[in-house]
């Protein structure tokens, strides 16, 4: 606590004046003037208490001693326990900015257009539950002083030929970057910080315990070195498109080695300095059952970063009503034969098959921390302590080299292109002629060639679903597969009677209904986490 010097009051970080406010006599005074006795005996280091969250093991630093009656992280109703801890000292802080006030309207308009939303998360009495929480980060400044020699190419026509010539394009470079900023904590999301960015620098100050004051702050528990790489990418990134774009160059194709080491090395990039840095945002947790979703507000700029699941009422409710004066325009326009009827259900059927699949590969990277250095990095620690074989995590941003047909020249590509496709096209002409003469068509082929890419979808489905804990497999796969083998028979049969077609359109669309049942109870999953289970090991390992 920091007494008031007029009442002794306990003294609070007022956001809308940037000093601190005592609520019983309203004295203000600017945050570096005061300073506890313990402030001054270790400039590295402070008193703060850290609360515990019994339930997850969450844990907080706040500069009081009283904790709300719930967890942040796992959105548990329990009393946190604290004790009084000394913890290194940040380098800088970016204060509040945005009150709750402005946090509470920021996110209420977000929410106006999240019609499919629960009504609970728009709920006042929920909104009122935003917590103000410093999140630690690393910044790095980077710095490029020095000659540089890249390579240039351009290359014209004069009759006939075409000439290329190479050219050595020289000069010095003098850049230095400032606030190349990455969260420092293994249990805020990496996918949360990066949605919340850019923090600005400018309003950065030198930190003092009193900006706690009112609010909490996670606890940094990765070091400097692994986004160091990340930021020597970054500043690598920002210079050379500014010399590609310099306008001695823009005649010339420039280019370099390919190799981020060699962009480094012709840059002469190097982290000049890495500071632990803490940036404001309002934080506030919905749970329901074993999942948590998360609402965040940037606290400098207001700008909003939640989690959005879905209530299957509301986007059945929305759905119906948008439906009716759809199947209105689309009667008015028109009239669609049987056969393109089908053709347009079974490429739905497809289109809602891929969905799916592509929402449980990004539910498997969510669950399996496949994007989140941070935590990667610590499974990786963890792992070579108890001696098991490990991996080191791929640093951000990293891309591979692509597939062999990206590597290609484009005529080469086009050239395998059509040997596959020439064997293809002869079998489907002999068949076709085949099939003339016992009176039938290949109108089938559609429908079968959806089933079996609906097949393949599907049993990639099944293969991510095995890959999931407490993941109960879904029944739209089976209903697809029987309509579009229905469907494929149907056309083979070629029936007179409409009736036929339209009952198979009937069985593709119900399967589909299923389809995005599936989808959105894949996408809840996706949008609300896991209940987090911590392991914090505290120690001077903390940044």
């Amino acid at each position: 606590m920091y007494e008031c010097p007029g009442c002794g009051a306990n003294m609070k970080f007022d956001i809308a004046s940037q000093q601190m406010s005592c609520a019983y006599c309203g004295m203000r005074a600017e945050p570096h003037s005061l300073q506890k006795e313990t402030d001054a005996e270790v400039e590295d280091t402070f008193d703060v208490t850290r609360f515990t969250c019994p339930q997850c093991g969450g844990e907080m630093l706040s500069g009081d001693q009283d904790a709300t009656a719930f967890c942040s992280f796992c959105g548990a109703a329990n009393i946190l326990t604290g004790r009084l801890v000394r913890e290194k000292r940040p380098k800088y802080i970016i204060p509040f900015k945005k009150t709750k006030e402005d946090c509470k309207r920021a996110y209420a308009k977000k929410m106006r257009w999240a019609i499919f939303a629960p009504r609970q998360l728009r709920d006042p009495a929920y909104i009122d539950s935003f917590r103000g929480i410093y999140m630690p980060y690393w910044t790095y400044e980077m710095e490029q002083k020095g000659g540089i020699c890249c390579k240039g190419k351009k290359s014209y026509r004069r009759g006939d030929y075409v000439y290329t010539e190479h050219y050595d394009l020289t000069g010095n470079i003098d850049a230095e970057y400032y606030g190349f900023s990455y969260d420092a904590s293994s249990t805020f999301c990496d996918n949360i910080s990066e949605s919340l960015a850019p923090y600005f620098v400018k309003d950065q100050v030198e930190f003092t315990p009193a900006y706690l004051s009112g609010f909490y702050a996670d606890i940094a528990d990765v070091g400097e070195d692994l986004y160091r790489e990340n930021a020597l990418r970054a500043a690598n990134e920002s210079s050379w498109a500014q010399i590609r774009g310099a306008k001695a160059f823009k005649e010339y194709k420039v280019s370099y080695n390919g190799r981020q080491s060699g962009l480094t090395e012709l840059l002469h990039t190097r982290c000049s300095a890495a500071h632990s840095t803490m940036y404001p945002v309002w934080f506030m947790s919905w749970r329901k059952d074993d999942r948590v979703a998360y609402a965040t507000v940037n606290g400098q700029t207001g700008k909003v970063v939640a989690d959005m699941p879905i209530d299957i009422k509301n986007y059945c409710a929305v759905a119906l009503i948008l439906a009716l004066p759809l199947f209105i325009i689309l009667n008015l326009l028109g009239t669609m034969k049987p056969i393109t009827l089908l053709v347009l259900s079974s490429l739905l059927g497809i289109a809602a098959a891929w969905f799916y699949l592509l929402e449980l590969r990004a539910i498997r990277r969510r669950e399996n921390n496949e994007t989140d250095v941070a935590l990667q990095q610590k499974k990786w620690e963890k792992n070579i302590e108890r001696g098991m074989p490990a991996t080191p995590p791929k640093q951000l941003g990293r891309q591979g080299s692509g597939s062999i047909f990206k590597r290609l020249p484009k005529t080469v590509t086009l050239m395998l292109v059509m040997v596959v496709l020439t064997p293809v096209i002869t079998v489907l002409v002999i068949f076709q002629a085949i099939l003339s003469m016992m009176g039938m068509s290949l109108a089938f082929l559609g429908p079968l060639a959806a089933m079996v890419v609906c097949g393949i979808f599907y049993y990639m489905s099944f293969r991510e679903e095995k890959r999931l804990e407490n993941y109960r497999h879904r029944f739209g796969g089976v209903t697809a597969m029987v309509a579009q083998a229905i469907v494929a028979m149907i056309c083979l049969w070629n029936p007179v009677s409409d009736l036929w077609y339209y009952l198979g359109a009937l069985l593709i669309m119900l399967s589909v209904i299923f389809d995005i049942r599936d989808i959105i109870k894949s996408y809840n999953r996706l949008a609300m986490r896991r209940l987090p289970q911590f392991d914090k090991q505290g120690g001077d390992d903390l940044a």
